[in-house]
């Protein structure tokens, strides 16, 4: 069943034509314009998580939080702000951070996602095994959730390294008591082996392409 959806953001083109966003977030990063577009995004990822919730549909929304918003001092306010004036239920939110962002001041980050987790929504390590790989952090910080890069979950039918990497990962999630959930599903089979790891949750194109909001 349906439980939650990630938010992604695209811009149009002149012609109308979609933009990647692998080829606008690295210049929104540089140019600093990444904060006002986060702010946005998050904006209207609660806003449209309320008007579910208030159809008596409770779906987490997940929102990407790029590095650089992390060395925002005022986030976590931000954040905190957003929820209320979304008049969101803060379970409803649920913000993924990558590894390579929880490295750049450990001690700074550690505070930041206490603070965010205080508040009530949840914490997710997105495309977990690609980046800075660490079980310490694991430990130290308050995280909730740990989504399976997708170039693991593609590989992994006919990659046993691949495969390995899933099941580790799986296995690790269930020992810490951590959510776990496999991104890049697009095949029966891809469904059918994860299952049988134990991953309870995932997401891809097996299930739906994505789609605007009223769409969905």
């Amino acid at each position: 069943k349906i439980i939650g959806v990630e938010a992604l953001v695209r811009l149009r083109d002149d012609d109308n034509k979609l933009i990647s966003p692998l080829d606008f977030i690295p210049l929104a990063e540089e140019t600093g314009l990444i904060h006002a577009l986060g702010q946005s995004v998050l904006k209207q990822s609660c806003k449209a998580a309320k008007e579910w919730a208030d159809k008596g549909h409770n779906i987490k929304v997940a929102v990407n939080i790029a590095a650089k918003q992390f060395t925002d001092g005022n986030f976590c306010n931000l954040v905190a702000d957003t929820i209320e004036q979304a008049g969101l239920a803060s379970e409803l939110l649920e913000l993924e951070v990558t590894e390579s962002a929880l490295m750049h001041d450990f001690e700074e980050i550690k505070i930041m996602l206490s603070k965010l987790s205080d508040l009530g929504l949840t914490i997710a390590i997105d495309d977990f095994g690609t980046g800075y790989s660490s079980l310490s952090y694991l430990k130290l910080f308050p995280v909730d959730v740990l989504k399976i890069d997708q170039s693991f979950v593609r590989d992994m039918l006919t990659d046993t390294q691949s495969m390995d990497i899933v099941r580790t990962i799986t296995s690790l999630a269930h020992t810490l008591n951590l959510q776990i959930v496999a991104e890049g599903i697009e095949e029966k089979q891809h469904l059918n082996s994860l299952i049988d790891l134990g991953c309870e949750l995932g997401q891809g194109y097996y299930f739906h392409n994505h789609m605007p909001k009223e769409e969905f």
